[in-house]
């Protein structure tokens, strides 16, 4: 059950699809994720992000999109819509990647994101949208719950 209040989108706020030639773009808004480095510390690693964009483009319903506010990108995240063998098939949707640039992080725009990447996925016929975050992010998890996520289950991973 959908538990985020609607807030209204200022005319001055878009999305796009992040293209190929954003991937310098995304690489840095990615940097600053997490506050653990200042942003001058982080590696960039603009042609490993355009080949990230590049395979997402192979998949039939997986793509990063920009949030802007007078033309500025501000923020970014993925969506990944695809079918599993789980509920007969039906939709579903993983937000990834979500990350609004410091300097205007607490003004909404990660709410505003939320629900587009909501609405999309809802368009898509998805039964749910689920996302996984980085145990250290309190701050993030505090805002997803605020959003009305919930938590469900456990995330376990393995390095390869």
């Amino acid at each position: 059950m959908n538990t985020m209040p609607d807030s209204i989108i200022p005319e001055s706020v878009s999305f796009r699809l992040a293209q190929e030639d954003d991937a310098a773009l995304l690489a840095r808004l990615q940097a600053e994720m997490d506050d653990d480095l200042p942003l001058a510390e982080h590696q960039l690693d603009v042609a490993a992000m355009r080949q990230t964009l590049k395979d997402m483009a192979t998949y039939p319903d997986f793509h990063a999109y920009f949030l802007l506010d007078d033309d500025q990108i501000i923020g970014s995240f993925s969506l990944l819509i695809f079918a599993s063998p789980s509920h007969q098939g039906s939709p579903q949707a993983l937000l990834d990647a979500v990350v609004i640039t410091a300097a205007r992080r607490s003004e909404g725009y990660g709410e505003m994101m939320i629900q587009q990447a909501m609405q999309l996925a809802a368009s898509a016929g998805c039964y749910k949208m689920m996302l996984s975050s980085n145990l250290k992010r309190v701050a993030a998890h505090r805002f997803y719950e605020r959003l009305g996520f919930v938590q469900h289950g456990l995330s376990f991973s393995i390095e390869l």
